[in-house]
């Protein structure tokens, strides 16, 4: 008689670390696009909250707006705040700037900017006046950002 000593074989164990071989792929596997997914919409919502707080400033400072001087589309805007001081929003290069006299960034990385005001004669008069202005921009991996906003008081088109 023989006696069987317990244990496993060779066989037995190269087939487990094979199964564990593959395993351990596709865990990694799922790891890496859980992370990489992680860091893409974390990147996303960074922007959009930039974005958004960006467009609300715009907003903020152009609803209130008595007077704009100058309109160059697509890169430039300057106005008279209620209270008589002069500002403006620009883009220079991939950077949006609240001009207060001085530059303050409202957002960077921006590929597109657009810039418009549409006159129509609001008030019923024979002047043509600033019916709305509308602005958007694009930043690299999200969808643009828009807005139309409409002036509180009446502001004339410039010259």
């Amino acid at each position: 008689m023989r006696n069987r000593q317990a244990g496993f074989t060779l066989i037995e164990i190269i087939l487990v670390l094979i199964l564990i071989g593959v395993l351990s792929v596709f865990a990694g596997l799922f790891m890496t696009s859980f992370i990489s997914s992680y860091f893409l919409v974390q990147n996303n919502a960074t922007t959009a909250l930039k974005a958004q707080m960006a467009m609300d400033r715009i907003s903020m400072e152009l609803r209130d707006a008595s007077a704009v001087s100058t309109l160059t589309s697509n890169s430039l805007i300057t106005y008279t705040n209620p209270q008589g001081a002069g500002r403006s929003i620009k883009r220079i290069g991939a950077n949006l700037y609240l001009s207060t006299p001085t530059d303050n960034l409202l957002m960077d990385g921006i590929q597109t900017f657009q810039l418009s005001a549409t006159y129509r004669n609001v008030y019923n008069i024979a002047a043509n006046d600033m019916a709305f202005i509308d602005i958007g921009f694009t930043v690299a991996g999200t969808p643009g950002f828009n807005t139309r906003i409409f002036p509180r008081v009446r502001i004339p088109q410039p010259p």
